[in-house]
């Protein structure tokens, strides 16, 4: 009898010991699973069907001059960079010889001018066309410009080049978006982008995106 019932309590222990495991082992799924979800939500570089879907896009006006928005020119229009210490606008007369900051002045440039050429000019070709950059855009109500620097490396490309890979976190809204350019953002809404940028001695141009997608 004391053997059986020895027999029987170790057997409930055990019992016990499996459902415990099997409850862990199951949480720990789930914890993974949360997680892989997060990092797909986080950083996924074209989603800007999906998320047009979500908002109202404004009506396309390839021919409006947005110089005559009052309320939009109202706005800070200018590219404010943050180089990890200070933040400060970008001014022609301060950084004319600085490759980079220039740089930036022509792509949103580009954008508040709607002239997609230029902005094609900004990207590799390769990246025009992962990103599929329309061959058209109205001009872009583009406001509110921080430029957060984020690290530089050394890299050499296929032919043996050496170049600078810069990343910058780059922030702003555009109003009244129409999704000419980004479908993937609200009306004076942020959603950053992670810009990777291949600065030569000799020419520069983005290389990589990555949104985050903060819901």
């Amino acid at each position: 009898m004391a053997l059986e019932a020895l027999k029987n309590a170790t057997g409930k222990k055990k019992g016990i010991l499996i459902a415990l495991l099997a409850v862990a082992a199951l949480l720990l799924v789930a914890a993974l699973l949360c997680l892989v979800l997060f990092l797909v939500d986080f950083f996924i570089p074209d989603r800007g069907e999906e998320l047009a879907n979500r908002f109202e896009l404004y009506p396309v006006d390839y021919e409006y001059d947005i110089s005559g928005d009052e309320k939009y020119m109202a706005e800070d229009r200018r590219v404010w960079v943050n180089d990890g210490t200070l933040s400060a606008p970008i001014d022609d007369n301060d950084y004319s010889d600085n490759q980079l900051y220039m740089f930036f002045e022509k792509y949103f440039k580009a954008l508040q001018e709607g002239d997609a050429s230029s902005l094609k000019e900004c990207y590799s070709d390769e990246l025009v066309k992962t990103l599929k950059l329309p061959y058209r855009i109205s001009m872009q109500r583009v406001y509110d410009i921080n430029l957060q620097y984020i690290s530089t490396e050394a890299a050499t490309d296929e032919a043996g080049i050496v170049y600078d890979s810069v990343v910058y976190r780059f922030e702003y809204k555009i109003m009244k978006n129409d999704g000419t350019f980004r479908r993937d953002l609200e009306s004076d809404a942020v959603r950053p982008q992670y810009i990777t940028i291949r600065q030569y001695f000799d020419k520069i141009y983005i290389s990589n995106v990555v949104s985050n997608f903060i819901k």
